[in-house]
Order: structure tokens, then C-alpha cells, then sequence
């Protein structure tokens, strides 16, 4: 009997769980979610506020409410379009992996812009969400009118800890079935810079919608992809093609994709606005919403 209840007990800590979507619908769902099926999935998203329009992309192994500071802010001047990226938060695994590549993520991404009847929009990406909003932006410059980039993907480099050690071929078929809460907790306070801001409530979400059914399985397939398009020695080589008016923000305490990229940017897109965050981590926009907010208002408004 001891050893059941410790087992019992290791389970949530190990992160052998698999919390049905329908419970973090409960816990975490509001009266603004809306639902957009595309390819066999259910994606999440949020539709609030008016004014012209701006989509938010989170980054990797994030949610819709990484933006909550922005919204709060921005809802009085914008309309905002956020979502679960495929593989993530409610959304959930894609059907397939193919799906985590950037070239069928950018038709996903359009498909919903074509659903919402969207012709002309800004975006706004974190991370790997930043990596997509660049290539949108390549893709459908037409309808791109401004875009922010926060702490983007968008050059070979030294990956973060969790995402090498779970995308490793020997580690791949455990953490399908266990991302241990201590792994995922430790992740939330490497992507703050001043970690006294870092909250408990915020690192269990993240361990939550990790936990989602299927999500585990999603976060190896897409970390696996990342990995893949590291190695890939043109990564970057579109960077100086983008042609929409681009600000570039960067946490110079940044541990997952380091500030020394911030230069890397303004090397290859000189044209674009960069403002760096002294202190703040690898989502200002979610450690220093009031601040970045006001900057990205200041941008988008000009």
C-alpha cells in the first residue's frame, strides 16, 4: 500500500499526467475563447477589443494568457487575435508533425486570417511565435502592416537545456509520457530575467497545459523540429528580405535566445526600431507588460 501512494504521489511531480482539455477549459477558458477548426484541429483563440487589428504569436511551450499584460493595455486601441499555437496550450498536438513546420504553420496562420476576414493587420510574435510572424510577414507582405518581433528565433544557436534534452533521440519515448514538474518550473524562471517576479500560479500553468493530453507528445515533435532547423545553414538568410516595418525587442537578460542576437538583427534589418529591456528575461512582454506595451503602442500608433 506505501508503495502505490508513493507512486500515486510521484506521478504529478514525475509530470505523468494527462489532463483532458475539458479541465483546463474549466480552470483556465473565459467568455472570450473561440474555436477555429483547421486540418482535424480545434485551435484556441481570443477576439477582443477595437480598432485595427493585431495578432499576438506566443512562443514555445507558452499559452494565449502570456499576453494578458498586453491585452489589458491594448484592447482599448486595438482588436487583438491571440491563440494557441498548434502543439501548445487548449489547442492541443496537430494531427501530424508536418504541421510544425514553418511552411504549413504560415498556411494555419492564414487560414485563420481568411476565416476572420482579415485583409490588413499587424503581428506581434515571442520566441518561436516570433520566428512564424517573420515568415508570415515574407510570405503575405501585402497584408502585414507593422510587426514587433520580442526575443524571436531567427538564428543558429546554442539550444536552451529542456528542448535539447527532450528532443534527444534516447529521451524522446520517456518524455512523451513524463516531463518532471521541476524540468518545466525551472524552465518559467530561466525565461524571466529578474526572477523574484516569477509567480508559483504562473509556473503551474505552464506545468498544466504541458500536462494537456497529447501536449508532451507535441512539445518533443516540435523541439525535435527546432533542433532540425538549427542546423539548417539558411535559417537566416531571408532576415534581410523582410520589408514590413519591423520593431525588435530583446530582454538583455535573455537565457534561451541571448541578447547577443539583438545585434544580430540590427545587422541584417537595419531599418527596423530596436529597444532593449535592461534586466528583463526571454518575455518582457510578459515580465514588463506595462513598459513594453506602452513601447509597442508608441510604434504601432506612428
Amino acid at each position: 500500500m506505501n508503495l502505490v501512494k508513493r507512486f500515486l504521489n510521484a506521478v504529478p511531480a514525475l509530470g505523468m499526467l494527462n489532463i483532458p482539455p475539458e479541465t483546463l477549459i474549466r480552470r483556465y477558458a473565459n467568455d472570450q475563447d473561440k474555436y477555429f477548426f483547421y486540418g482535424g484541429m480545434k485551435i484556441r483563440y481570443r477576439d477582443e477589443g477595437d480598432g485595427p487589428v493585431l495578432v499576438l504569436l506566443h512562443g514555445v511551450c507558452a499559452f494565449l494568457e502570456t499576453w494578458d499584460g498586453w491585452v489589458s493595455v491594448l484592447k482599448k486601441h486595438f482588436r487583438l487575435v491571440r491563440l494557441d499555437v498548434p502543439g501548445f496550450g487548449i489547442t492541443g498536438p496537430a494531427p501530424d508533425k508536418s504541421y510544425y513546420v514553418r511552411e504549413k504553420f504560415v498556411r494555419v496562420m492564414d487560414g485563420l486570417i481568411t476565416e476572420l476576414g482579415l485583409r490588413h493587420f499587424s503581428i506581434v510574435g515571442n520566441s518561436l511565435g516570433g520566428y512564424f510572424a517573420w515568415n508570415y510577414a515574407l510570405d503575405y507582405p501585402e497584408k502585414v502592416n507593422k510587426m514587433i518581433l520580442i526575443d524571436t528565433v531567427g538564428y543558429n544557436q546554442k539550444m536552451p537545456f529542456l528542448l535539447t534534452f527532450a528532443s534527444n533521440p534516447l529521451v524522446r519515448p520517456i518524455a512523451r509520457f513524463a516531463m518532471p514538474r521541476f524540468m518545466l518550473y525551472t524552465a518559467v524562471k530561466q525565461v524571466y530575467g529578474n526572477k523574484s517576479r516569477v509567480m508559483r500560479e504562473n509556473q503551474e500553468r505552464y506545468f498544466e497545459y504541458a500536462m494537456r493530453t497529447g501536449n508532451k507528445g507535441s512539445y518533443v515533435d516540435i523541439f525535435a523540429e527546432m533542433k532540425r532547423q538549427n542546423k539548417n545553414p539558411d535559417l537566416a538568410r531571408d532576415i534581410p528580405n523582410i520589408r514590413v516595418p519591423t520593431l525588435v525587442m530583446w530582454g538583455t537578460k535573455d537565457e534561451w535566445v541571448p541578447y547577443r542576437y539583438f545585434d544580430s538583427w540590427k545587422k541584417d534589418l537595419p531599418s527596423a526600431r530596436f529597444i532593449a529591456y535592461e534586466g528583463a528575461g526571454h518575455v518582457p512582454m510578459e515580465e514588463v507588460p506595462e513598459q513594453t506595451a506602452a513601447d509597442a503602442l508608441a510604434f504601432l500608433k506612428k
